[in-house]
């Protein structure tokens, strides 16, 4: 119900801003549509990667839960962090970095303009990826617990802080700006609430200090900047001194950016001694068995 509410004030305001951009005379992007397109794109690698894991770390948590083995729990979910952040942190900074790019891509039904503003949503959104299958991962250890009232906290203040910042960017924002903010505020209230449920999580399992798996997401960090940030120069390049491209070729830059940055981050990152790179590989299979069966059952 909070969460709903909470998504009640996003709609009203990126209708509001819809409303405000068509009365000043702006047509290109703003209003709820964008961010709806964007933030789909943004869950992919979360519903992906980390609804799977999750999917398979909770009962095992639950059982060891029930034995009151809470180290051991503590121990899951720490391993789950940062086993997710291997996927969500090079997606957050391709998102930062490529997010027109990627929209221009793959939204191929509109406009140029539209589809870039878009990518500038997804961009705004890609700070609260990380934090947000975090939080996913955090708030299924209290369900491991069979505490569902401790977590409406998190909760209630990740949408008190969505809520006050998207009507703060409705007032003192441009209007083509608004739905961006839009994002700025999920992810800012969701990197709020990660610390409000990491600090709630400790009467079930004892401290849970970010910085046990900070390090980590910051040598992921790093190795994404490294594999991306050249990429990003590049068509940035061709952006500012080439000729407006077509669909196909965007799609083609699309392409080679991925494959190139693909490599290159699993190259950087093996170079920082991130052990959990070398479990990609385990993942794909293991989604890709979990695919395979439900197609089987239906």
């Amino acid at each position: 119900m909070i969460s709903q509410l909470g998504y009640l004030v996003t709609v009203n305001v990126a209708t509001s801003a819809a409303v405000r951009s068509a009365q000043e005379g702006f047509e290109t992007g703003v209003g709820y549509t964008p961010y709806t397109y964007a933030y789909f794109v943004m869950l992919l690698p979360y519903s992906i990667v980390t609804i799977s894991i999750v999917t398979a770390i909770l009962p095992h948590i639950s059982k060891l839960a029930l034995g009151g083995k809470r180290d051991e729990v503590k121990a899951q979910l720490i391993r789950a962090i940062r086993l997710v952040g291997v996927i969500t942190v090079p997606s957050a900074v391709a998102f930062l970095l490529f997010g027109p790019l990627i929209t221009q891509s793959i939204f191929i039904g509109i406009s140029n303009e539209d589809s870039r503003y878009i990518g500038y949503v997804l961009s705004a959104l890609s700070f609260g990826l990380v934090a947000f299958s975090i939080n996913l991962i955090l708030i299924r250890g209290f369900n491991a617990f069979e505490d569902t009232k401790t977590q409406v906290v998190s909760i209630l203040v990740i949408n008190i802080v969505s809520v006050a910042m998207s009507y703060l960017f409705l007032f003192f924002l441009k209007t083509q700006w608004i739905t961006v903010g839009l994002g700025v505020a999920f992810s800012v209230s969701y990197l709020i609430g990660l610390l409000v449920t990491l600090s709630l999580l400790k009467k079930h399992v004892g401290k849970l200090a970010i910085s046990e798996f900070l390090g980590q997401h910051v040598r992921l960090l790093i190795a994404s900047l490294l594999a991306m940030v050249p990429l990003f120069i590049m068509t940035q390049y061709i952006s500012w001194f080439a000729l407006e491209l077509s669909r196909a070729a965007r799609a083609g830059e699309l392409l080679v950016v991925m494959v190139v940055a693909f490599f290159a981050y699993i190259l950087a990152a093996k170079a920082l001694h991130i052990e959990e790179i070398s479990m990609i590989r385990h993942l794909g299979s293991s989604i890709s068995r979990r695919s395979a069966k439900t197609e089987e059952n239906e």
